[in-house]
């Protein structure tokens, strides 16, 4: 493969991570409309609270897998430039170690953050 082979299937497959990454997007933003609706509701049994607890839980795993997915994909696609002995290669694995990169840890502590913001507004009281 050449390298522009290589930088397009790298955009293809991040495209494709993006639209799971959308997905992901729209369910956090329904987790957080139902843990509202359990806050707002004094007559909500265990069982609501429960299962909004564990759609939550699945929609911060799901967040984390599809981070962890793109951050495979840069690993795998600068791995072969490198391999290949491309300029574009060693610029983008400078940027490997980087906290901020795409399924970095900072992207893994701001989806346990906002689990933990979910949980809390589904178990703390007012």
């Amino acid at each position: 493969m050449t390298e522009y082979q290589v930088l397009n299937l790298m955009q293809v497959s991040f495209i494709q991570n993006s639209m799971y990454f959308v997905g992901m997007v729209l369910m956090t933003w329904l987790a957080f409309r139902m843990c509202n609706n359990v806050r707002n509701n004094p007559n909500v049994n265990l069982a609501g609270k429960l299962f909004t607890s564990i759609f939550c839980v699945f929609v911060a795993a799901f967040m984390f897998q599809v981070n962890q997915i793109g951050g495979a994909i840069l690993n795998s696609n600068v791995a072969l430039l490198v391999d290949m002995g491309a300029a574009s290669g060693d610029r983008m694995s400078e940027y490997l170690d980087a906290p901020l990169i795409v399924g970095g840890p900072v992207q893994t502590i701001f989806v346990l953050f906002v689990l933990v913001f979910q949980l809390a507004l589904v178990w703390v009281k007012e």
